[in-house]
C-alpha cells in the first residue's frame, strides 16, 4: 500500500485485546486502521504525505462506546431548553423555586421541562402532589422528570395536555389519584413516561438538528464516538421522521458518531416493520439496531420486580409490564429473525425472566449458547440472585451496566432491599469472574455523561470525593477491565464486534488520546482525566490543542 494517511505513536497504546498499553502506534488510511505496531514505525509504513502525531506517555486506545444512552433526549437535555438543575434540589420546595428560575430565564419556553430531582436526595418523603406546581405555574405545563427517568410530577395544565384523567389506565405504570379520586400529578413507569419524552424533543426538525449537532460535539470532546437512542419509542411515523433526518445528517457529513436505536418489543411478535427498518437503515453510522423492553420499574418507587418482598415495605408487590409469557413470545419471535432484544430489569426477578426468555429463545432459534452472536443484552442489573450470574456466558447475554448509577442510589437500596441482597447489588465483579461480558454506558442523561466519572466509579465503587457508595466493595473491577466494558464489550452490546471496539488491523478509525497514561496515576486522578484527540471514521474532529473541534 501507499503511506498511512496519519500514524499515532506513543509509549502506552492500549488495544482493548490486552490488559496493559505498549510502547507503539496506530497506522490509518482512508477510515480504517491499517495497522497497529509496537514499538518504532516500521518501514514503508509512512512517506511524504504521511502525518505523525507523537503521544509520549498519554494513553492511545479505541474510542469511548457508550453502551446504553437516549440519544434524542440527552440531546434536549445537554440544551438550555430543560432545566437540568433539579439535581440541585433536596427538597420539592426547593425544586419548584429552581423550576420557577429557569422559567424567568427562559420565558420563550412554551412548557417548564426539567429533569434531575430524586426520592433519595429528598430525604426519601412521600412524593408531592400537584399543588405547589399549580401554585407556582398557573398558566404552562410543567413535567418534572425523577433523574431515574420512571417517575414525573406534573401540574394540571401538564395532565390536560396529556390528556390523563381518572379513567386513564396505562398497560405499565400508574396515575396516582388523590383523596378526591383525580389525578394528583405523580405518573408511575413507562407508558406514561413515552409521552412526556416526546415534549422533550417537540422541536422544528431544524432545532433538533442543532440540538443533535451540539450534543455530539460535546461526546466527541468526551473521546464517545459511538452510542445509541434507547428510548424504546413506538414505531410511528415520529420515529421514521427521526430515522430520516439523522441519515441526512449522515449524507451531509454532521454526523460524528455511530449510534444505533432501538424500538419498543410490543406484544405481539409480529416484526415485519422492524425487519423492514433494520434493512432500510443500516449504514455504518445510522443503524435501526434491534428492540428494547421494559421488564420492571425502579426499586426507589418500589416497581423493581424482586423475588422476596421489599425490606422497607414487606406489603408492597410489584406486576412486571407484561406477562412472562409475552416476554418469552416475543423474544423468541425477535430471535427468531435475527433481531437483538435488550431488557430493562432492575430487580432480581426481572433478571432472572429475562435470562429465561433468552435461554428459551436459544433453544427456539437453533442458538445455543448465542453461536450466532445476536446481540442480547439486560440492561441495569441493579439486584441479581446468585443462581443467575453464570447465565451470561451460558445464554451468550451481553450485561449492560451503568457504573455511576452506584453513585446515584446513594445507597438507597440497603433500605429497600436489605443488606443481604445488597451484597450482589450492581455485581460487577461477579459477573466479570463468571464469564460475563460486561459493556458499560451512562444513560445519559440519568447520569453525567462523562466516560471518566463512570470508570472511577466501576474501579473504586466511590462518590467523587472518594467516599464508598455501595456495601460491596469487593464487587469493584480493574481499569483494563473498565476500559474494555467503554470499547470492546460495548461494540458487543450493539452487535458490531467486528468493526469497533478494539484496535485491530481493518476496524473503524475510531481513536482517541488521553492526555495521561491512565495505568500510572492514582485512581482517584481517574476522575480529572481529559481526552487530547478524537479520531472519528479516520478522521480527526477533536483536538484539544487546536481548541476544539476540527
Amino acid at each position: 500500500m501507499n503511506g498511512a494517511d496519519l500514524i499515532i505513536t506513543g509509549n502506552s497504546v492500549f488495544t482493548a485485546l490486552d490488559e496493559v498499553p505498549f510502547k507503539g502506534g496506530v497506522a490509518i488510511k482512508g477510515n480504517r486502521i491499517a495497522r497497529v505496531f509496537q514499538g518504532e514505525i516500521p518501514d514503508g509504513l509512512a512517506d511524504e504525505h504521511t502525518e505523525i502525531r507523537e503521544y509520549g506517555d498519554k494513553l492511545i486506545m479505541p474510542s469511548f462506546i457508550d453502551a446504553h444512552t437516549h440519544f434524542s433526549m440527552g440531546a434536549a437535555a445537554s440544551s438550555s431548553h430543560v432545566c437540568m438543575e433539579l439535581e440541585n434540589s433536596s427538597s420539592p420546595e426547593e425544586c419548584v423555586r429552581i423550576a420557577k428560575e429557569f422559567e424567568r430565564t427562559h420565558p420563550e419556553e412554551k412548557r417548564i421541562m426539567g429533569i434531575g430531582w430524586y426520592t433519595a436526595w429528598w430525604g426519601d418523603i412521600p412524593l408531592p402532589d400537584k399543588t405547589l406546581l399549580d401554585e407556582a405555574f398557573p398558566d404552562k405545563p410543567v413535567y418534572l422528570l425523577c433523574a431515574d427517568l420512571h417517575t414525573a410530577w406534573v401540574n394540571t395544565l401538564a395532565l390536560q395536555e396529556l390528556g390523563i384523567n381518572e379513567n386513564t389506565k396505562p398497560e405499565y405504570g400508574e396515575v396516582r389519584l388523590g383523596e378526591n379520586g383525580k389525578p394528583d400529578g405523580i405518573l408511575f413507569e413507562i407508558d406514561l413516561m413515552l409521552p412526556i419524552f416526546a415534549k422533550l424533543v417537540d422541536y422544528p426538525l431544524e432545532v433538533l438538528t442543532e440540538l443533535f449537532g451540539a450534543f455530539l460535539k460535546e461526546a466527541n470532546e468526551y473521546g464517545i464516538t459511538c452510542l445509541s437512542d434507547i428510548t424504546a419509542a413506538k414505531l410511528n411515523q415520529e420515529f421514521i421522521t427521526y430515522m430520516d433526518k439523522l441519515i441526512q445528517m449522515e449524507e451531509n457529513n454532521t454526523f460524528t458518531a455511530r449510534l444505533h436505536t432501538y424500538t419498543n418489543l410490543g406484544v405481539t411478535g409480529n416484526y415485519e416493520k422492524e425487519l423492514a427498518m433494520y434493512s432500510k437503515y443500516h449504514t455504518e453510522k445510522i443503524r435501526y439496531a434491534g428492540l428494547k423492553q421494559v421488564i420492571d420499574g425502579v426499586t426507589s418507587t418500589y416497581t423493581g420486580l424482586l423475588l422476596e418482598p421489599y425490606s422497607d415495605r414487606p406489603e408492597m408487590t410489584c406486576e412486571a409490564n407484561y406477562p412472562k409469557e409475552t416476554f418469552l413470545k416475543c423474544t423468541k419471535s425477535a430471535n427468531l429473525q435475527g433481531l437483538g432484544v435488550r431488557y430493562h430489569c432492575i430487580g432480581d426477578k426481572a433478571v432472572q425472566w429475562a435470562l429465561d426468555c433468552f435461554e428459551e429463545a436459544n433453544l427456539y432459534a437453533d442458538n445455543e449458547g448465542n453461536k450466532k452472536h445476536l446481540p442480547n443484552a439486560i440492561e441495569h442489573i441493579e439486584n441479581i440472585h446468585t443462581d443467575d450470574i453464570g447465565r451470561f456466558k451460558e445464554l451468550g447475554v451481553i450485561a449492560s451496566v451503568q457504573p455511576y448509577h452506584v453513585t446515584f442510589d446513594s445507597n438507597e437500596k440497603v433500605s429497600r432491599i436489605g443488606m443481604e441482597r445488597c451484597r450482589y447489588e450492581w455485581p460487577f465483579r461477579s459477573l466479570i469472574d463468571n464469564g460475563a461480558k460486561l459493556a458499560l454506558g451512562t444513560d445519559y442523561p440519568v447520569v453525567g455523561l462523562n466516560p471518566f466519572k463512570n470508570i472511577y466509579a466501576a474501579v473504586s465503587r466511590c462518590d467523587d470525593e472518594g467516599n464508598p457508595t455501595s456495601v460491596n466493595p469487593q464487587e469493584a473491577i480493574t481499569l483494563a477491565e473498565a476500559l474494555q466494558g467503554y470499547t470492546r464489550w460495548a461494540a458487543c452490546a450493539y452487535g458490531r464486534e467486528d468493526e469497533l471496539g478494539t484496535l485491530e488491523k481493518g476496524k473503524f478509525a475510531d481513536i482517541i488520546v488521553i492526555d495521561r497514561n491512565m495505568f500510572e496515576i492514582p485512581q482517584k486522578e481517574i476522575q480529572e482525566c481529559r481526552v487530547e484527540l478524537t479520531v472519528f471514521d479516520g478522521a480527526v474532529i477533536f483536538d484539544k490543542e487546536k481548541n476544539g473541534v476540527c
